[in-house]
């Protein structure tokens, strides 16, 4: 293994450990996401603060459902 594919691989790793985690949602009414538009009940993955940010807009309920 030369020196630059254990660079590369390190920066691999340390990209994987940096992406935001992701939350499933349930939007509550109709809303445009990633340039899409959506209906009430669609399924949608966001990051932990897009979750609030839309829990603020009442597009989502407060509380998700399991």
């Amino acid at each position: 293994m030369t020196q630059k594919d254990t660079a590369v691989q390190a920066g691999d790793a340390a990209a994987q450990k940096k992406a935001p985690e992701l939350v499933e949602v349930t939007l509550g009414k109709h809303h445009t996401h990633a340039g899409k538009e959506l209906q009430s009940g669609a399924k949608i993955k966001v990051t932990a603060r897009q979750r609030e940010w839309l829990q603020g807009l009442e597009v989502v309920a407060k509380a998700e459902e399991k």
